[in-house]
């Protein structure tokens, strides 16, 4: 016969599920023998479960991505509620971030979860320019040249007639 607590006896063997200890004595007894007792626990600690987030990039000025990560330990699927995957912060600009991509999991008593967070990349985005073209015949007035980038802002333009040297100063010619 078993007992949790040293009074009530039962036929019932006990047992846990979940995170925990329970206590217990055991009582064997026959007609020919002295009863015999002896005490036992039972204990149950928090499983592993380690969470990885997949390290995610997108080119700026594009929404974020789905992101995505893997769920090692567990005993049954579910037993964290729905893992979702998230960005910590907003930063916008060119860069890499470290550690922001996260998981959101439901907490559950019997896991301990660690999760590996994940680093996030914005990438530089495609900008393209088109140079202004002149051909005429000679008039005697200044003709200049210019440009239009697919980005105006925050965009520089520069010009150059040799490839090598760089000024803001727009080619012109008289002619």
């Amino acid at each position: 016969q078993y007992s949790l607590d040293g009074t009530t006896w039962t036929d019932e063997i006990p047992s846990i599920t979940g995170v925990g200890s329970v206590s217990y004595q055991v009582k064997a007894t026959n007609a020919n023998y002295e009863d015999a007792t002896a005490s036992g626990t039972l204990t149950v600690s928090a499983k592993a479960v380690t969470i990885t987030v997949a390290d995610a990039s997108k080119v700026y000025g594009e929404a974020d991505p789905t992101f995505t990560g893997t769920v090692e330990g567990l005993v049954a699927e579910g037993d964290l509620g729905t893992i979702s995957y998230s960005r910590e912060g907003s930063d916008a600009n060119v860069g890499t971030y470290p550690d922001v991509l996260t998981a959101n999991y439901t907490a559950n008593d019997n896991y301990t979860v660690t999760v590996n967070k994940g680093d996030f990349e914005i990438t530089k985005a495609t900008m393209t320019v088109s140079a202004a073209n002149y051909n005429a015949a000679y008039d005697g007035a200044k003709h200049e040249g210019g440009a239009t980038p697919s980005v105006t802002e925050g965009t520089t333009i520069q010009y150059s007639l040799d490839g090598t040297t760089w000024t803001d100063e727009i080619p012109s010619i008289t002619g």
